[in-house]
């Protein structure tokens, strides 16, 4: 009995084996598309690139101001200093300790009546004025 039972699965075994997939047919025609999806996240950012090639040269700008600077000792008691007719002045100090200094105009400085040796000398920075 044992034995016909094993010629029973056997034969079932075989039926099934030979019932595998048959043969694939043409597929059918694309469907519609679908639905736009969301964006993705950013990718990493790339290697910077070569530099680019120099731009062509510019034209030349207007020539700088003249800048002067006039010391004076002031020996002779009262010290002023002036700049030219062209220039103003743009500051002005006494001594080296660098006391600010009187402004008599545009183009005129001292340090006062008596100069001392506190208030000497005079600098004065005098600019071409354009």
């Amino acid at each position: 009995m044992r034995r016909g039972r094993s010629i029973l699965v056997g034969a079932l075994l075989l039926g099934l084996a030979a019932c595998g997939q048959g043969q694939k047919g043409d597929p059918g025609p694309p469907g519609p598309p679908g639905p736009k999806g969301d964006p993705g996240a950013p990718g990493a950012t790339g290697p910077v690139g070569p530099p680019g090639p120099p731009g062509p040269q510019g034209a030349q700008g207007p020539p700088s101001p003249t800048v002067r600077v006039v010391r004076s000792d002031c020996l002779a008691g009262y010290c002023a200093v002036s700049c030219r007719g062209d220039e103003v002045l743009v500051t002005a100090y006494c001594g080296p300790s660098r006391s600010p200094a009187t402004y008599l105009g545009e183009r005129q400085a001292t340090c006062g009546v008596d100069a001392a040796v506190a208030n000497r000398p005079l600098v004065v920075v005098c600019v071409a004025a354009p």
